[in-house]
């Protein structure tokens, strides 16, 4: 290689790192290919890359008792498995759905990428670059959150094919989940889940809302909730989730509660399945 050589590869190697540096990144915590899928995608196969907060547990912010951030996400080959280093660049989280989707299952016409975790709005420039690398690998992105940043969701929705909001009555959860406050978005928080529909809708992605049904949801929120999303009845698909009792002293939602809920979700226009959560049943993610 002559001078003139050497110094081109040298400018195209700064040039590819400086590129590198300014890619979005985000912690995760695997990228693995499930069968379990999502709302009206329930069993279709798709390729999960979950997102993981910065650091978890009590004093997240960094104070006493912090957990540190996840050092490396496991990426799942099928035969094998590798650590890749916290946090992931977007187009290198692409290549390597890529890399899962072709070991564990090639050939499938129309690859998706489910985005899920704690919370994928919390990284809208990576949510997008993700999207923008993984259409141009002939993939469809699939995005779920809480729906709490409707700021975030505008950023990156241009590159999402489906959105599952996962909306929240409270009894349902055994536990609250820690979110990053809103950027920038007033309102409560039926407001906020609304606002993103809206936006996801507008830009012609279909969409889920999802909600968890267990034994301590009251008829009075439950029914506060379809008031809440009235406005979306005939828009989008209302995925009934009946939470299935795996651990010791879980109850399993009463058959009569559940047909009494269907139906009142039927008689306020809703388009409504009922899906339980069997993933734990079958062993799959």
């Amino acid at each position: 290689m002559d001078i003139k050589g050497a110094f081109r590869d040298l400018q195209q190697k700064k040039q590819a790192a400086e590129k590198e540096a300014k890619e979005a990144r985000a912690p995760l915590f695997e990228i693995v290919h499930s069968l379990q899928g999502s709302g009206r995608f329930v069993g279709m196969p798709m390729t999960s890359v979950k997102v993981v907060a910065l650091a978890t547990g009590a004093g997240a912010s960094g104070g006493e008792g912090a957990a540190p951030p996840r050092q490396a996400a496991s990426v799942d080959f099928g035969v094998r498995r590798q650590q890749e280093p916290n946090p992931v660049r977007a187009t290198r989280a692409a290549e390597l759905v890529r890399q899962v989707a072709a070991a564990v299952m090639p050939g499938v016409k129309t690859p998706r990428i489910n985005l899920h975790g704690e919370d994928p709005l919390n990284f809208p420039e990576f949510s997008r670059e993700l999207g923008q690398a993984a259409r141009d690998l002939g993939f469809r992105l699939h995005l779920e959150t809480a729906a709490q940043d409707p700021d975030a969701l505008a950023a990156c929705v241009n590159q999402v094919d489906h959105l599952t909001v996962k909306y929240s009555l409270g009894e349902a959860s055994a536990r609250p989940v820690a979110k990053t406050p809103p950027r920038g978005s007033a309102g409560d928080s039926a407001a906020r889940s609304l606002r993103c529909c809206e936006i996801a809708l507008r830009r012609g992605a279909t969409v889920d809302v999802k909600i968890a049904l267990a034994p301590e949801v009251s008829d009075v929120r439950y029914e506060r909730a379809l008031e809440q999303l009235q406005a979306l009845s005939g828009k989008v698909l209302l995925v009934l989730q009946p939470v299935t009792p795996f651990d010791v002293g879980k109850r399993a939602l009463p058959v009569r509660d559940l047909e009494r809920w269907v139906a009142t979700a039927a008689r306020s226009g809703f388009d409504v399945r009922v899906l339980p959560a069997v993933h734990k049943l079958l062993n799959v993610r």
